[in-house]
């Protein structure tokens, strides 16, 4: 090899390498912002407006804001609406436990995990929401079942006890979600994410946080976790609507 090549190799080389060197930096520097407490930025909806029927009462470092009043459990027939008037001739007997969320699958972030139904505890005169303290997402049990109109809210933590949503803010427009029952598979599209300032915030603050679990009059998907992983300090929220009207198949 005459010198000529060989410093055309060499340049080469340390090309490759400066390359490789600012794509690491980019890497960390995105890992820094998260850790640094710099919100990736929002997309999406902004939150439905608070419904009367339930007053979001905050509480100091709950995962979510628990309701004072909490929503019941739609009908187990026909459209369930939160409110909404809902025509049914003759009503059909549905089993509710076919429509409780057991399982999510979210390729995207290689997150796939069993669901608990959890409920509340009373601390003070305070409701608090119950979390799984290991890995497994949590389904508030007053929240609408799989397939039926209104806001299935699952919660998880992201830094502790298995840390199940710990990569839910890498999420983007579009991803899909699965989540199963006993027997079918529901699909959402995710259609948005927002990451709101929580702890040392106003109560104003705080209620406005809670309408993101509030029940819906639509069908939708909504996931709940803190954020950042040093500190918590904000709520993260995953909302993501059905990919179709119905589950797409049987369990395998």
């Amino acid at each position: 090899m005459t010198s000529r090549s060989r410093s055309c190799a060499t340049y080469v080389f340390v090309l490759a390498g400066v390359i490789l060197v600012i794509a690491g930096a980019f890497t960390l520097l995105g890992s820094a912002r998260d850790l640094l407490g710099a919100a990736p930025d929002n997309f999406g909806e902004a939150a439905p407006p608070l419904r009367p029927t339930v007053t979001p009462l905050p509480v100091e470092g709950q995962m979510i804001a628990a309701p004072v009043q909490l929503p019941e459990i739609p009908p187990t027939s026909g459209p369930s609406s939160y409110g909404l008037s809902a025509l049914v001739a003759t009503p059909t007997p549905v089993d509710p436990s076919a429509s409780v969320p057991l399982r999510i699958v979210i390729p995207a972030i290689d997150l796939d995990a069993p669901i608990e139904t959890t409920g509340w505890h009373t601390i003070n005169g305070v409701s608090e929401w119950d979390i799984p303290d290991h890995f497994a997402a949590g389904w508030l049990k007053t929240t609408a079942l799989l397939g039926r109109i209104g806001n299935t809210v699952l919660t998880g933590h992201h830094n502790i006890a298995g840390e199940v949503f710990r990569r839910l803010v890498e999420l983007r427009p579009g991803d899909q979600i699965m989540v199963f029952s006993r027997n079918e598979v529901f699909d959402y599209t995710v259609t948005a994410r927002r990451i709101l300032p929580e702890r040392g915030q106003p109560d104003e603050v705080r209620l406005k946080n809670a309408q993101w679990i509030q029940p819906t009059s639509d069908e939708r998907l909504t996931l709940v976790t803190c954020w950042p992983y040093t500190t918590n300090t904000h709520r993260l929220i995953i909302v993501a609507k059905p990919s179709t009207s119905k589950a797409h198949g049987e369990q395998q």
